[in-house]
């Protein structure tokens, strides 16, 4: 009998649980409702309430490598290669969704460093309130290469070279190229830097189209050490009056030019020796090339000796370097001297007098 009662009484509480769940349901469903909203709201504002949360493929950033150049030391190696990571994180409920790597801020502190060598630095990170602390790192360290960071002031900018044979048109002349800075200073590991012996402009004139007047070219350079190797590293910067350069300002003119015969007019003085007579008065060359304004150019004829040659008592041929006068306002003449040659032979009785 007490078996049974027992039977009796669970089968009536069932009953009644049915009953009353099926009675004012709508308002039990929205009583659950609320319920779990409230909870939930509890949850997330609780900081204590945490979920680990795995991050791969995270950057490393570089900090305060401008204050490691201010302590005279550089990192050679080569940063930009940094392996990414894997991180995990206890991360507030809150913020779970939306919190990414850059609320940890990882990083490698380059103000650690105080010498050169060798040198092992920790992967830091940021813990916070708002975002929780990092738990674990598949990397914790980088071994990283270190060198003095040196500055050379005045390294020498090389000069322009004339133009080559076949560069330029004949009737072309190109004056003497500027540089604009002729010197620079360069920064970087001592390593390289301390290797520095000039800088080369990489201005090829026979790759311009030469038009009259002034032109002005930038043009990028090479770092060259004694023995003309080129120097060549991201990390060498190279400066003029504290403005970063890449370039150099190559400033030349141009100017038409032409052949110009030698004048051998009044090229001799004096008489040479009874007996002889002078047969021929020639110039080597013949010609010389003179470059100037074109309305100045139009105007050169000739080009004069600055001297005549004395055949005073003279016998035989002689042969005689005589400087060529430049004309007032050329900018340029192939040569500065010629040889005149003159030739003397004896009288004959073709000459109406005998030798």
């Amino acid at each position: 009998p007490g078996e049974r009662n027992w039977r009796g009484d669970l089968a009536a509480f069932g009953a009644r649980l049915k009953k009353s769940l099926s009675r004012n349901w709508g308002l039990k469903l929205t009583s659950l409702i609320i319920a779990v909203a409230v909870w939930g709201g509890l949850i997330s504002q609780d900081a204590s309430l945490t979920r680990e949360k795995s991050f791969s493929d995270v950057a490393v950033s570089i900090v305060n490598a401008d204050a490691l150049q201010r302590s005279g030391f550089i990192v050679v190696s080569d940063l930009s290669k940094l392996t990414p990571i894997r991180m995990r994180a206890d991360v507030p409920q809150r913020v779970y969704d939306s919190a990414t790597p850059a609320n940890f801020n990882p990083r490698l502190d380059l103000s650690r460093i105080s010498a050169k060598g060798e040198v092992t630095l920790p992967i830091q990170t940021t813990d916070t309130i708002s975002y929780g602390r990092v738990t674990w790192l598949s990397q914790s360290e980088v071994t990283v290469e270190v060198d003095e960071y040196i500055t050379r002031r005045r390294i020498p900018v090389q000069s322009v070279s004339p133009a080559g044979e076949g560069e330029l048109p004949e009737d072309v002349y190109a004056g003497t190229a500027g540089i604009d800075p002729n010197s620079v200073v360069v920064s970087g590991p001592r390593s390289l830097v301390a290797e520095i012996a000039r800088v080369v402009p990489a201005y090829d004139i026979a790759k311009l189209t030469p038009i009259l007047g002034t032109q002005y070219n930038a043009v990028p350079f090479t770092l060259v050490n004694r023995d003309g190797g080129e120097i060549k590293s991201p990390l060498i910067t190279v400066t003029s009056e504290n403005v970063l350069l890449d370039t150099l300002l190559v400033e030349q003119t141009f100017y038409p030019q032409k052949d110009v015969p030698i004048n051998l007019t009044g090229a001799v003085t004096g008489q040479v020796a009874p007996g002889y007579r002078i047969a021929s008065v020639t110039a080597t060359p013949a010609e010389v090339k003179i470059a100037a304004s074109a309305g100045l150019l139009d105007k050169i004829v000739l080009a004069d000796l600055a001297l005549p040659i004395d055949v005073t008592g003279m016998t035989e041929t002689i042969i005689r370097a005589a400087k060529v006068i430049k004309p007032s306002d050329a900018v340029y003449i192939s040569e500065n001297a010629v040889y005149v040659t003159v030739e003397i032979v004896p009288l004959s009785s073709a000459d109406g007098e005998a030798p």
